[in-house]
């Protein structure tokens, strides 16, 4: 990614993807496998997101007196570190077999991880893309 447009462009199709994936999880007559399909493009766009994003928000730990940049980022990480972990095992456990034998459950938690990658998506961009512009790690476009 290397300009805020893009990034914010990548955010807004995780959201809609994110979207889609709720709706296809409540949407009973939707197929296990092709809730699973979702998932999968999901995860392959939150994986590219993931690597792009670590291009320019690194941190510079050898000043010691951090930027506001740098806090901030540090704080980001920390709270979104369970979010992935979460991430991580609802994709080892929600293969079709079980999203058919418990939908219920499977509808419960995709909504509720969804809810999250939406929230950490308008945090992003309410917080880590002012920073990025302001310290020029990434250009307007």
């Amino acid at each position: 990614m290397q300009d805020i447009a893009s990034l914010i462009d990548d955010h807004d199709a995780m959201d809609k993807l994110a979207d889609r994936l709720i709706t296809a999880a409540r949407a009973r007559q939707t197929d296990p496998v092709a809730c699973r399909a979702l998932m999968t493009e999901f995860e392959r766009r939150y994986a590219c997101h993931r690597a792009e994003e670590e291009a320019f928000l690194i941190e510079d730990r050898t000043n010691p007196a951090r930027s506001i940049f740098d806090r901030e980022l540090m704080s980001f990480r920390e709270e979104f570190t369970m979010l992935t972990e979460s991430w991580e095992a609802y994709l080892d456990y929600w293969r079709p077999a079980q999203i058919a034998a418990d939908r219920n459950s499977y509808i419960g938690e995709t909504a509720d991880l969804m809810t999250a990658f939406k929230l950490r998506i308008a945090l992003e961009n309410q917080l880590l893309c002012p920073l990025v512009l302001e310290t020029g790690r990434v250009g307007l476009n």
